[in-house]
């Protein structure tokens, strides 16, 4: 089994004309290429004579070439992606966690079932990758390419004809797919759960919750009915109801128990009636029927009288929505907001790419010297620390004078540019100095 350096170089070697001492230059950088690479794996070279390499070599050499080429490439691209969906994660549940805590009082206040909590957790999620993946992905970039160098691997692709540029090319193909996941996020699955999120918690809290029925207070309710508890205990345990309804036109219903509770039920909640009777009054006749049970079920909506009418956030809003509006139909700061929100969403995946560039003009950058790196490094995170900093102050500078708006592309796509300005053939090379004169 030969090393990944020695693997690397016998695919790639060399990718200008070579020259052996029984031929003379091969014709093409590919042809040359695979005529070593074919002769090192027979121990001799076919093909190669004084006039080149047959006509019949050149279609399965290249195919062999791009073979190789492909090998390196998904090399470099797992190298990268394991790393940055560890950093990911890592960075994704510490906020997640930090974020989850805030239900916590829900489910003691409203009654809230664990399911529903994890729920909730889980919505959550895309909201918080388009923050965390960009991050992830720098420090992901940054580590492979990293330990590529300290382990010579990227000097032997150098030495092999790779250019930075060809070097950073799987980079740029993860950072592509990044990109791409990240504006499916923020355009459309980041605001269709916050808005499932806020719908679930307002159920829990105005419909499912019996922090509605106030204790010792008759809660009218939008189905007119009339709702009265004496005490709430721990549990959702209800003790003294009284339930008046008024919903089949005609009759009036009256019913008391001693104590009841909540049934979440798949057709909505119901309120399950412990000793009690039913008062049934017949509004034409007069006549009252009266029927005594020891469990009875009240199909009932906790949506009380004063209770307020969710309006959907901007958040909630996808990429449509932000653009495709009328400023007339909003005042000057609102549709301020909601302009800077739907910019903001498409600079997220601006900000993949710049800190994937940056990532990689960090190590490829100047010469392949272990003891510069460490220095370039530091350079590299206080740079993309500096961007995110920039980036969001921005975005909310943004929400009062659209202005800055203009700046925050600016801003990236000079950071996209001055990344592939440091990648560009020979920068941060020393100059070679005059050559040394005859004696």
């Amino acid at each position: 089994m030969l090393a990944p350096e020695i693997e690397i170089s016998i695919c790639l070697i060399p990718l200008k004309n070579c020259r052996t001492d029984i031929s003379q230059a091969l014709p093409g950088r590919v042809n040359g290429a695979l005529c070593v690479r074919q002769g090192l794996r027979r121990r001799r070279w076919p093909g190669c004579t004084r006039q080149g390499i047959p006509s019949g070599f050149h279609r399965p050499l290249r195919s062999l070439y791009s073979a190789a080429m492909r090998h390196l490439t998904g090399y470099m691209i797992r190298a990268a992606a394991g790393p940055t969906a560890f950093v990911t994660m890592v960075l994704t549940g510490i906020i997640w966690i930090l974020q989850a805590l805030r239900f916590v009082d829900e489910i003691i206040n409203y009654d809230m079932s664990m399911g529903a909590f994890f729920y909730i957790s889980f919505l959550l999620l895309p909201q918080l990758l388009p923050v965390t993946l960009p991050i992830g992905l720098f420090c992901g970039m940054l580590y492979a390419y990293w330990r590529m160098s300290s382990d010579s691997e990227l000097v032997v692709m150098r030495a092999a004809g790779l250019s930075r540029m060809a070097l950073a090319g799987p980079g740029l193909l993860l950072a592509g797919f990044c990109a791409v996941f990240v504006a499916s996020m923020t355009f459309y699955f980041m605001p269709m759960a916050n808005s499932t999120m806020r719908d679930t918690r307002f159920a829990w809290k105005y419909i499912y919750s019996t922090v509605v029925l106030r204790e010792g207070a008759f809660t009218p309710l939008k189905t007119r009915l009339t709702v009265y508890v004496a005490e709430r205990r721990s549990g959702g345990e209800l003790h003294g109801l009284l339930i008046h309804d008024e919903r089949e036109p005609g009759k009036s219903v009256t019913m008391m128990a001693e104590q009841g509770t909540l049934i979440r039920a798949e057709e909505g909640p119901k309120i399950l009636l412990l000793n009690g009777n039913r008062q049934e009054k017949d509004h034409e006749s007069g006549n009252i029927n009266v029927l005594y049970f020891d469990r009875y079920n009240v199909e009932i909506d906790l949506v009380g009288s004063n209770a307020p009418v969710r309006v959907a956030k901007i958040e909630e809003r996808t990429i449509e929505d932000l653009f495709l509006i009328d400023p007339g139909d909003f005042d000057r700061a609102t549709y301020h907001r909601i302009q800077a929100e739907g910019h903001k969403r498409v600079a997220l995946p601006l900000l993949t790419i710049a800190f994937a560039l940056m990532a990689i003009a960090t190590v490829l950058y100047g010469e392949f010297d272990r003891r510069g790196v460490g220095a370039r490094i530091w350079v590299g995170c206080l740079s993309a620390g500096l961007l995110q900093a920039a980036v969001l102050g921005l975005t909310q500078a943004a929400a009062t004078e659209p202005f800055f708006n203009t700046l925050v592309y600016v801003l990236l796509l000079a950071a996209i540019a001055g990344s592939l300005f440091l990648m560009r053939a020979g920068a941060g090379m020393p100059t070679p100095g005059p050559a040394p004169m005859a004696a």
